[in-house]
């Protein structure tokens, strides 16, 4: 035992320090009196919209109109009470926010761990020049503030003020520049991209495609349905029987299909990406427009989506996941688009931006032929391989998916082996990422003592990456 003394404590604890409320004489930022309607547009088009089918039915108009301002006033006064207790305050190196009338709320983001500052303007928002700013830290649960509503020009200062106090003069020095540019002088600043923007023509015929294969095989299965037991138990009959119990609920998800392939043309509409020093700019939206950052030093792997339909034309979808984006949970987005659709050179062009000397071509191998009867569809389009700079997997039917993990990204390695892969002597590996929920790398049912050694290089690979890398993604 050594008989020396004990070094003194430190002055303050190590380690993040506890936030503090600003003191009661601080000026609180109200955001813009159309905030609390503007978040109620969906109940309030649907108040609007059985008003009008009553009126309709009943020919009662006038009962309309009193529904309607009854909701006006109701609204009215429901807003003015909201807006007394929301708020903001940038506060030393955070940002405060108040809410809730019977239930308050404050929540504290610190800005030191300040990720990124996104620009989102919804067409609801855009009719009035209001935007909406979604603030994300690292490890936090997905958008971890949202701001809403301000007007545009007082939105893009503040996102400039926080990236400031975050220390990100590059990214304050761009929303500053964004700031000062109109829309319509987008076409001027095309050179700085890092390809081309997305035509329309494209996107269009993309959409479409992505979403024909699942739509033509439930025509085929509906159809093959009604005319075998038609021709047993009689048309007339099946088809009531059917209506009520498969083609209405089958309607229903051929218009849910149609509007989420409508929706995904309209956010990826007019797409830009760009890269500002350590950030890639992603603009985008035909009615909802955003202006998103991405870290480059935070993205935590890149997945490379090819759906069946785009694979005779070479198109492919790149997806970039970050160290915050990656602790959402299952039900909310799970990426970032860093190209919505693209030829192989502009994917390898966006690839190597994302993570520097990443390929966008994998050869990979698949697992054993004995666990064919386990995965018969999938078994050709399964595999992994340890490149060069990451691990990368491949899964997928209708969409061909590749996604490659940095090895400084890999935060833990495991192997599991189910019963009957004890049996059949293979096992699966998994790597594991920041946050990781629903974003691990995972290489099935590989043989057992390859999945061993696969395991133990990549922890090997991942130490060395990591001891490369300064400061580490945490």
């Amino acid at each position: 035992m050594s008989d020396e003394p004990a070094p003194p404590l430190a002055e303050a604890p190590l380690g993040p320090h506890a936030p503090s409320a600003p003191p009661e004489g601080a000026r609180r930022q109200r955001l813009h009196p159309l905030t609390p309607l503007l978040e109620s547009f969906r109940f309030l088009t649907a108040a609007v919209a059985a008003a009008g089918i009553q009126a309709f039915t009943s020919r009662n108009f006038l009962f309309a109109i009193y529904i309607a301002l009854a909701a006006a006033v109701v609204g009215g006064i429901a807003s003015l009470i909201a807006l007394q207790y929301r708020g903001f305050v940038v506060w030393g190196r955070e940002l405060h926010i108040y809410g809730g009338v019977f239930t308050r709320s404050h929540r504290t983001v610190p800005l030191d761990r300040l990720q990124s500052v996104d620009l989102a303007r919804p067409i609801r928002a855009r009719l009035f020049g209001l935007a909406q700013l979604n603030i994300e830290v690292a490890g936090g649960d997905g958008t971890d503030a949202r701001l809403a509503y301000l007007k545009a020009d007082r939105a893009l200062a503040l996102r400039s003020e926080l990236l400031a106090i975050a220390g990100r003069p590059a990214a304050a020095q761009e929303a500053a520049a964004e700031a000062a540019a109109s829309e319509e002088a987008a076409a001027d600043r095309d050179a700085g991209l890092l390809v081309p923007q997305v035509t329309v023509k494209r996107l269009a015929l993309a959409s479409l495609l992505e979403a024909l294969p699942v739509q033509i095989t439930a025509l085929l299965v509906f159809g093959t349905a009604f005319a075998v037991t038609g021709s047993i138990f009689g048309f007339s009959t099946v088809a009531t029987t059917l209506w009520v119990g498969f083609f209405a609920p089958a309607l229903l998800g051929y218009l849910q299909s149609t509007v989420a392939a409508v929706n995904r043309f309209l956010r990826n509409g007019r797409f830009r990406i760009a890269r500002d020093g350590g950030n890639l700019l992603v603009q985008r939206g035909l009615t909802d427009t955003s202006h998103e950052t991405v870290p480059v030093d935070r993205v935590t792997g890149v997945a490379f989506d090819e759906p069946v339909m785009w694979r005779s034309r070479r198109w492919r979808r790149v997806e970039v996941w970050t160290a915050a984006v990656a602790q959402q949970s299952a039900t909310a987005v799970k990426s970032t688009t860093a190209l919505p659709v693209g030829d192989p050179d502009q994917v390898a062009v966006v690839a190597a931006a994302a993570v520097p000397d990443l390929p966008s071509v994998f050869d990979v191998e698949r697992p054993p032929a004995r666990v064919r009867w386990r995965m018969p569809l999938r078994w050709k389009r399964t595999g992994a391989a340890l490149t060069e700079r990451a691990f990368v997997v491949r899964h997928g039917v209708w969409v061909n998916t590749h996604v490659a993990v940095p090895y400084a990204r890999i935060q833990s390695v495991r192997v599991t082996q189910g019963r009957v892969q004890r049996m059949q002597g293979v096992a699966t590996v998994r790597a594991m990422t920041a946050g990781g929920l629903g974003h691990d790398a995972v290489a099935a049912h590989r043989d057992a003592a390859e999945a061993v050694a696969m395991a133990a290089e990549l922890r090997d690979r991942a130490d060395a990456a990591a001891a490369r890398e300064r400061p580490r993604l945490s």
